[in-house]
């Protein structure tokens, strides 16, 4: 049954056989197939749209698209890892996951370039504070910002001089950069008048990288923050002005003119001659400079000049610039201090200051504060040193405190602090960090901008110092500026006044030698705490020699320094920076 023909041909029997009208009988599966049909076609053009997106964005749109989606979706795996992956009862998770992140932003930044290099660059130097995973990656970032090609670099100096070439504008170019940074790169040139200068021309992609990129960042801060439950967003508008601003190399030259202008006349320091003339927007020259860089210890010694003083000398010329005047260079690492012998005397250094793109101007009543908080923070004045970060909006003055001096600040103990800490102790500090974090800022309104790029200044020239073995007791000179500053007449603003006609002359001679009598009382106390400082820096530089002349190892002043911050880290927010293979934690 069901067949015809009696078995000579068999046939089935069909609805079309047996006159039955066709239906559907699987609804479900004919919708889908209809859909997957009239998605095809979108689906295909779809695809060569974004295809051709990214090839545009790569070969024309100096991937400002393709650099911020990587770095969007770094940030998105890092959050995950950070808030999944990582279990804060297992070091050996933390630092899986600390190595794996690390990898993560180091590809991300060497592969983005511009920018990021900068970013990453920063992160090398903040070895007090982030794990040695990485640090010990990002040491690499100050070699990642590869030169670009030399019809770029005349594409540049030609939209900047009117379709010029530079052979035309100088009387010689060499069109092989000497030096690459992260948003230019460096020419040997002669002017027509026979002077030897350097030409900075700014890389071709960064002017339009640069508003995607800081939307980029200002949309990750803020994201991180909501995930993160954590102040963070406050500094984003201080850090763009100041990106956007060092960009600009018009805003370069009048930096370094001012700096010049708040340079002692007895400074060991030099800024080199800006020549507006073949200066622009994108191509800065000034006046050429033969040196070795600050931390060259081995090229300064080649000069006949000592690694101590050349050290101090540089730590004097920022101490300057942060308690004297107030208008601070907030890019000092090694390749913008250049040292070289003094044109006046061949026998004495002198402490070149390049790149004056990112400066920090203080205004007189940070300025003065930040001198107080310094000054109460070596005489052991809790009082004080907990009224100006209240005024600043930060809950926590101590550990503040600690942060500003880069070493353990700790009344209680009246002295540096140097412990090790054992896996174990860590583990049982490891709750409550976020809310340590979050009330160590009690009102972000009120912090001021200032310490932003103030704190890298300070933070770059401590590694500096670190990376040199301590020669100079840091602490100490920056503590004897500060209180130099508390009662000094800030030389930028005096000049001004006298450019104004604005100088006050109504002091009588009595509340001068009031005042006179009253710096003598606070110098006098001041110094006697300086003398504390001192015999530890001293008696760690005797300890340190002695240990090397056993055969033990050895650390210098800076090293002990970052074990005691590791340790007010720790007891302040929970968690200890690094570990060595022995389970003890070193800074």
């Amino acid at each position: 049954r069901g067949f015809e023909g009696h078995g000579r041909h068999l046939h089935p029997l069909t609805r079309q056989r047996l006159g039955v009208q066709k239906t559907c009988s699987r609804p479900f599966e004919t919708m889908m197939s209809r859909m997957r049909n009239a998605m095809k076609r979108p689906l295909k053009y779809g695809a060569l749209t974004a295809f051709g997106a990214h090839q545009y964005d790569t070969w024309v749109g100096d991937r400002v698209v393709n650099r911020n989606l990587r770095a969007v979706w770094a940030a998105i795996l890092t959050t995950y890892d950070y808030k999944f992956c990582l279990d804060a009862k297992d070091p050996n998770s933390a630092s899986q996951v600390h190595a794996r992140v690390a990898q993560r932003w180091f590809d991300v930044c060497a592969g983005n370039g511009g920018l990021y290099i900068k970013l990453g660059q920063s992160c090398q130097q903040l070895n007090h504070v982030l794990p040695v995973e990485y640090t010990s990656l990002f040491n690499q970032m100050f070699d990642a910002a590869p030169p670009v090609s030399k019809e770029d670099v005349y594409r540049v100096f030609a939209r900047e001089f009117g379709g010029e070439t530079p052979e035309s504008v100088f009387a010689s170019f060499d069109p092989t950069p000497i030096a690459s940074a992260s948003i230019a790169q460096v020419h040997k040139a002669y002017t027509k008048e026979g002077k030897k200068v350097a030409v900075k021309i700014q890389k071709p992609y960064i002017e339009k990288q640069i508003p995607w990129d800081l939307r980029c960042y200002r949309f990750l801060v803020f994201a991180l923050e909501k995930i993160f439950d954590l102040p963070m967003y406050w500094t984003v508008d201080s850090v763009c002005k100041s990106i956007r601003e060092e960009a600009d190399f018009r805003q370069e030259a009048r930096n370094a003119d001012r700096a010049r202008l708040g340079l002692p006349k007895e400074s060991t320091a030099y800024i080199p001659e800006i020549y507006p003339e073949y200066t622009t927007k994108r191509v800065l020259t000034m006046e050429w400079i033969d040196g070795v860089k600050m931390t060259d210890t081995e090229g300064i010694k080649k000069l006949g000049f000592s690694v101590p003083k050349v050290m101090d000398m540089v730590i004097r010329t920022f101490a300057e610039q942060i308690f004297l005047t107030g208008f601070i260079h907030a890019d000092p690492h090694p390749g913008n201090v250049l040292v070289r012998a003094s044109p006046q005397s061949t026998s004495e250094p002198q402490v070149v200051l390049l790149d004056h793109g990112l400066y920090v101007e203080a205004n007189e009543r940070f300025r003065k504060e930040y001198c107080k908080l310094w000054r109460s923070m070596v005489l052991m004045d809790m009082d004080g040193v907990r009224d100006i970060c209240l005024s600043w909006g930060v809950a926590d003055s101590e550990f503040f405190a600690s942060m500003q001096l880069l070493k353990p600040f700790r009344p209680s103990k009246g002295a540096v602090h140097i412990a090790n800490t054992t896996i174990d102790d860590i583990l049982k500090m490891q709750l409550g960090l976020k809310e340590r974090v979050k009330n160590l800022l009690n009102d972000t309104k009120l912090v001021p901008r200032e310490l932003i790029l103030l704190g890298r200044n300070m933070n770059i020239v401590r590694s500096c110092n670190k990376a040199m073995g301590s020669p100079v007791n840091r602490v100490a000179i920056m503590a004897t500026y500060a209180n130099r500053g508390t009662y000094s007449l800030n030389p930028l603003a005096e000049l001004a006044e006298r450019q104004q006609g604005m100088k006050d002359q109504t002091n009588s001679l009595i509340s001068e030698v009031s005042q006179h009598f009253r710096r003598t009382y606070t110098e006098v106390a001041f110094r006697a705490q300086l003398l504390l400082i001192d015999f530890f820096y001293y008696s760690t530089k005797v300890l340190q020699k002695l240990n090397t002349l056993l055969g033990r190892e050895s650390k210098n002043f800076e090293e002990l320094l970052e074990e005691g911050i590791a340790d007010t880290i720790e007891a302040k927010l929970g968690f200890r920076i690094n570990l060595d293979d022995k389970g003890h934690a070193f800074g």
